[in-house]
């Protein structure tokens, strides 16, 4: 066989540019960041259920008689707190008014003319032409008419309010959930006008066990959880109320928990559930953005210590803010890749070499 000098260096261009392709398509070793499965002290929960309702709910009543002019509102109707509601004849209420005033002018008359008797008493005293009892009797005479005074005038403020009872206006804003009355009946005193409610302040309520509360008085600690879609909501609660006494045939403690003030999408009488907190325990907890899912599978991507990536199936718990638990798959101490994406991509690599 001939030796041809061209043959010999088009294969070694050929051979030289294979090389360099080759070269520019291998993927530089990555340095992925990671983070290790830690344990960490978790609050126990035990969880029961509950109903969400209105911490101000009231059926407004008539604080004065008179005949209903004017129903505003109905069933179902948003009520921004002070508004009217309803309005009673005030006709009466108004001449009753009128006339502690005429009381009112009639008992300054009084006290101006003992007055002016208690000053011409006390010259003719100062003189010794009055008696001291003469003295002491217009001096009553004062007293007297000023206590009528003061008296005239306390009628005229409860007059005046038996007016504003005629107007019956809003004590805070809410919805309407009951009318009793309508235009043209007579309302007497202490009859129902309306019921309503206040989606401002909301509460869930809970019965407890006996068993439990021992260690809820401990802790006073609780989440509300709403399962409505498209997902699971948790509310931190607020003030934790434990009624003092346990109902004698269940042996359960009613506790009510606050929710966090205008919260949206919850109303009284939708049924909850309460997370009450009643000890610590450790469980082992990774950041719920390192965990990918796919179809029915869990997993994190493992880097092991030579920063090779595998993928491995996990069981989840629960989720604690911007963390997840662990049930099994995974050991404390193990490094996951921070982010999955970035993982994906070096798996792949490790795979084509």
């Amino acid at each position: 066989m001939k030796y041809h000098p061209s043959r010999y260096w088009l294969t070694f261009l050929i051979c030289l540019t294979s090389a360099s392709f080759n070269t520019g398509l291998a993927a530089p070793k990555s340095s992925l960041s990671v983070v290790s499965a830690t344990h960490r002290q978790i609050d126990r929960e035990y969880i029961v259920d509950g109903v969400v309702e209105a911490i101000n709910q009231a059926q407004i009543a008539a604080q004065t008689s008179g005949q209903v002019l004017v129903v505003n509102f109905d069933v179902d109707d948003f009520v921004k707190k002070g508004t009217v509601l309803v309005r009673l004849k005030s006709i009466e209420q108004k001449a009753s008014l009128n006339q502690v005033k005429a009381r009112v002018a009639e008992a300054e008359a009084y006290l101006n003319a003992a007055r002016k008797g208690y000053k011409r008493v006390k010259q003719l005293r100062a003189k010794r032409v009055a008696s001291a009892a003469g003295l002491d009797k217009a001096l009553a005479d004062v007293e007297a008419a000023r206590a009528r005074l003061n008296a005239a005038r306390a009628d005229v403020r409860q007059a005046s309010q038996g007016i504003e009872y005629t107007t019956i206006k809003a004590p805070y804003s809410g919805i309407v959930l009951q009318r009793h009355i309508e235009p043209g009946e007579v309302a007497s005193l202490g009859q129902p006008i309306m019921t309503g409610f206040s989606l401002d302040a909301l509460r869930a309520v809970a019965t407890v066990p006996q068993s439990q509360i021992g260690a809820i008085r401990r802790y006073r600690k609780a989440q509300i959880v709403l399962d409505s879609k498209p997902k699971q909501r948790r509310f931190k609660g607020g003030k934790l109320t434990i009624a003092p006494y346990a109902d004698a045939q269940t042996h359960t403690f009613k506790v009510r928990i606050d929710f966090p003030k205008k919260v949206k999408g919850v109303y009284p009488g939708m049924f909850t559930k309460v997370a009450f907190v009643v000890g610590q325990e450790r469980r082992l907890m990774v950041p719920a953005k390192t965990v990918v899912y796919r179809g029915e599978v869990r997993a994190v991507y493992i880097v092991d210590k030579k920063g090779r990536v595998s993928m491995r199936q996990v069981r989840l718990g629960r989720r604690y803010s911007d963390k997840i638990e662990i049930l099994a798959g995974l050991d404390s101490g193990e490094k996951i890749a921070k982010n999955p994406v970035d993982a994906t991509i070096v798996l792949k690599t490790q795979r084509n070499k």
